[in-house]
C-alpha cells in the first residue's frame, strides 16, 4: 500500500486557504462597494462543509455488506468543498438598498485574515516536519 505525503489533513488547510482567500475577496468587495446603491453585502461559510468532508471516511448510519454499497451519508471530498456564498445578514439597510456595514465587514475581514495566517503557519509546520523526516533519512 503506497504511503501518502500529504494526509487529509494537510488537503484540509489547502483546501481552508484557498477558501479564506475567496472570502477575503469577497469581503474586500464588500467594503468597496460600500457607496454602491442596492449592493448586498456577501460573504461565504464553508466551515461546517470542510469538517463534513474531513470526517467523510467515518462510517455511516448503514450498515454495508460491499464497500461500494451507500451507507447513507452523503460524502464530499475535501478538494471539491466549495462553501456557500451568502447575503450578509444586515438589520439596518441603507434607504438605497445597501447592506453593506462597515464595521462589520472589517471585522470580517481583520478575523479571516487572522484564521488565513493561522492556516499557513500550520501548512509551513506541516511541511518543516516533511523536510526534517526526510533529511534525517539521509
Amino acid at each position: 500500500m503506497p504511503t501518502q505525503i500529504f494526509d487529509k489533513h494537510f488537503r484540509l488547510l489547502e483546501q481552508t486557504a484557498k477558501l479564506r482567500n475567496r472570502r477575503n475577496a469577497m469581503v474586500a468587495s464588500n467594503i468597496s462597494n460600500r457607496e454602491t446603491p442596492g449592493y448586498k453585502a456577501q460573504d461565504l461559510v464553508f466551515e461546517k462543509d470542510l469538517m463534513r468532508a474531513l470526517h467523510s471516511d467515518r462510517p455511516g448510519p448503514l450498515k454495508t455488506s460491499d464497500p461500494r454499497h451507500f451507507d447513507g451519508i452523503k460524502r464530499e471530498p475535501l478538494d471539491l468543498v466549495q462553501g456557500e456564498q451568502i447575503n450578509s445578514h444586515n438589520p439596518d439597510p441603507r434607504m438605497d438598498g445597501n447592506t453593506v456595514n462597515l464595521d462589520k465587514e472589517m471585522a470580517k475581514l481583520a478575523e479571516n485574515q487572522l484564521m488565513f495566517k493561522a492556516t499557513t503557519r500550520a501548512i509551513n509546520w506541516k511541511l518543516h516536519l516533511l523536510k526534517s523526516a526526510i533529511s534525517e533519512r539521509n
